[in-house]
């Protein structure tokens, strides 16, 4: 079921990691072939892809034991995520690629992850005060104690669906009614970013 390419230094490391999260999430049962591959050249960032028919995983996964647990967990969640009837993920749910809504997206789910994994005590990708920074990088154009405040509603919110992941994406204050009166009470709005070269130079 789990393979692996040639060439990992670390490959005994990450096979037995990925292993262990793999049937702890459950994800065993779900998935025939998962296959762990380098990531590339110019883009060294763990990556998961799920086949289309939710049969098998390509995960591609940096070669180095720094916060090894943590970013398999964080991209096994991902897969769980989607494996998950009750989460409805749909692919035509997701904003296009290059936009300021896909930032955010991934952003938002990023979050949701990692809440997760830091709330159950396990090693996640990324710790609570990097993705409050990181904020900042997806709403420039809010204040600071208003995004201060929205990232506090975030990380400590219950389930989510991918439905509503994909709705803030577009209006982070169309979903839930705190978040919204938040705003409203400071009143400000998102702007919307058609690319990320705007979303990047903003305020610039």
């Amino acid at each position: 079921m789990l393979n692996i390419e040639d060439g990992f230094e670390k490959s005994e490391q990450i096979c037995k990691v990925i292993e262990n999260v793999v049937e702890e999430l459950g994800i065993n049962q779900k998935l025939e072939k998962i296959m762990i591959k380098h990531t590339p050249a110019e883009s060294p960032i763990d990556m998961n892809y799920l086949s289309p028919d939710n049969t098998s995983l390509d995960l591609e996964i940096v070669d180095s034991l720094e916060n090894l647990e943590g970013r398999v967990r964080h991209e096994l969640m991902h897969v769980a995520d989607q494996l998950n009837e009750k989460f409805k993920h749909k692919d035509s749910l997701v904003p296009p690629e290059g936009t300021g809504a896909f930032r955010r997206y991934k952003y938002l789910w990023n979050v949701y992850i990692d809440s997760r994994l830091v709330k159950s005590g396990k090693p996640s990708y990324d710790t609570q005060e990097a993705r409050e920074k990181e904020i900042d990088e997806c709403y420039p154009e809010l204040s600071k104690d208003l995004r201060k405040k929205c990232f506090t509603f975030l990380w400590g919110m219950g389930l989510l669906d991918f439905e509503q992941i994909s709705a803030m994406s577009y209006d982070l204050f169309s979903t839930f009614d705190e978040l919204r009166f938040l705003a409203e009470s400071q009143g400000e709005k998102q702007v919307t970013f058609e690319t990320m070269e705007e979303l990047k130079n903003y305020g610039k």
